[in-house]
């Protein structure tokens, strides 16, 4: 199995059909346009949390420029890091924003948070000074294969940390939280770059750590959060109070009397990352789950989830879309890729999941945006499965159509510099070389 990056720049598309662009996508842009950019420096804001495959700021900064208003309301049901949160609220609009991942809820609560940085520094050196001097600390976290990933120094470290912590007060405790998981992320016997947790071939030794490692970590990252959030705060002329956070903990079925004017985000990549895993540590440490079964329950909240019990995968799907029920049946039975044991039928029953989580997605936006609202999303145009290749953005697009909407514009963005340590199989997974950027409108009354 060959480890590569689930992004890769296109090696058959010749340069010369690209549009090449510098800085910002232009609100001029020719339909269906193949454009590759050379981004600027983003705010570091940005860069805060982590996420893998973080969508890019130019794209809600291109919709809003072409499409939005100062009085719209703008949806992002899948938050993520808070790229499309940050782009809207640099432009005085309001935005209404959730996310299933406890993780994500974090970042995004901190990235709409206004913060002393003095404050925030007076209580980081309570924090440490107290933390060195607890000896042995109580053990309060508990999850499967801890010690394997987590030396003992090093569990001594977060567990005083966490403690001291929950002495601060509770309306800035989710900076300190935020830099506590990078520092979770950091101090575990994870090779540096590694997104899920899981021993490989290649393993590289990890060198002894000590509990002043992990206080290190915390202050190293603090800082660069605070840096971050003050060059924000800064350049921010609007309110942060034009963020607000949904109830709903899932974008599948939206709940709540609101209605906006646009959905801006990109939906989960199909069969792509598996977020609950990639984030298992985080999750614990910070206790944003109660132990194991929590975390596994997350799944359920998943837009095509991968967690399917052996008896529903085994059934073939069948979504109402005769093409795509076609390639989902080339997935089931194996016509293009044998893969190992059931993996042929529990990835039909994902790709089938996806599709139809998705419809219901839409169908809920669809009921909460307003008459000629606007439905924008980036994804990935073909993912790869089993050896079979599925044309998302198309099949989306036609799915959103059935319910309603109608497509005004696309273009295409070629993906580069997005690099994942994930292991994938190059025979039946294959790599996604572009970003289908799509602009979706329901019908006005």
């Amino acid at each position: 199995m060959k480890q590569l990056s689930l992004f890769e720049t296109d090696k058959t598309t010749p340069q010369s059909s690209y549009l090449h662009l510098e800085g910002e996508i232009p609100i001029d842009l020719p339909e269906d346009s193949l454009i590759s950019l050379q981004r600027k420096q983003p705010l570091k804001i940005h860069s805060v949390g982590f996420q893998p495959a973080k969508s890019i700021p130019e794209i809600p900064h291109w919709f809003l420029s072409k499409y939005g208003t100062e009085q719209c309301k703008i949806l992002e049901p899948f938050a993520g890091s808070g790229t499309t949160i940050i782009e809207t609220l640099l432009q005085g609009v309001s935005i209404y924003w959730l996310d299933y991942h406890p993780l994500s809820r974090l970042i995004c609560r901190v990235k709409t948070h206004l913060y002393d940085g003095a404050e925030i520094l007076d209580y980081a050196e309570q924090i440490l000074k107290n933390a060195y001097t607890v000896k042995h600390p109580l053990e309060t976290i508990n999850f499967a294969n801890k010690d394997f990933w987590f030396q003992k120094p090093v569990q001594a470290g977060l567990e005083s940390l966490r403690t001291q912590i929950f002495q601060v007060p509770e309306a800035i405790q989710p900076l300190f939280w935020l830099a506590f998981a990078s520092t979770v992320r950091k101090t575990s016997d994870m090779n540096d770059g590694m997104i899920l947790a899981a021993k490989r071939a290649n393993f590289k030794a990890i060198p002894q750590r000590s509990r002043e490692d992990v206080y290190r970590y915390f202050k190293d990252y603090l800082d660069q959060a605070l840096e971050a959030i003050g060059e924000w705060q800064f350049v921010l002329n609007h309110s942060l109070q034009n963020a607000i956070e949904l109830t709903s903990k899932t974008a599948i079925n939206l709940t709540g009397n609101w209605h906006c004017d646009a959905v801006i985000t990109s939906p989960p990549y199909i069969n792509a990352i598996d977020y609950v895993w990639a984030s298992k540590f985080e999750l614990h440490w910070l206790g944003l789950v109660s132990n194991d079964r929590a975390r596994l329950d997350l799944y359920t909240q998943e837009i095509g989830t991968e967690r399917i019990p052996r008896k529903e995968y085994c059934q073939l799907g069948k979504t109402g879309n005769s093409y795509l029920d076609d390639l989902i049946a080339d997935i089931y039975y194996g016509t293009q890729y044998q893969a190992s044991k059931g993996q042929n039928k529990l990835r039909a029953r994902v790709v089938y999941k996806y599709f139809m989580d998705m419809k219901a997605h839409f169908l809920s936006c669809f009921n909460h945006l307003n008459p000629g609202g606007y439905y924008c999303f980036a994804i990935g145009d073909i993912s790869k499965i089993c050896g079979v290749e599925i044309p998302v953005a198309k099949l989306l697009t036609e799915i959103a159509e059935k319910i309603g909407f109608f497509k005004i514009f696309q273009f295409h963005l070629l993906l580069k510099n997005r690099r994942l340590n994930l292991p994938r199989n190059v025979k039946w997974a294959g790599t996604i070389k572009h970003d289908t950027v799509v602009v979706l409108q329901k019908t006005r009354i």
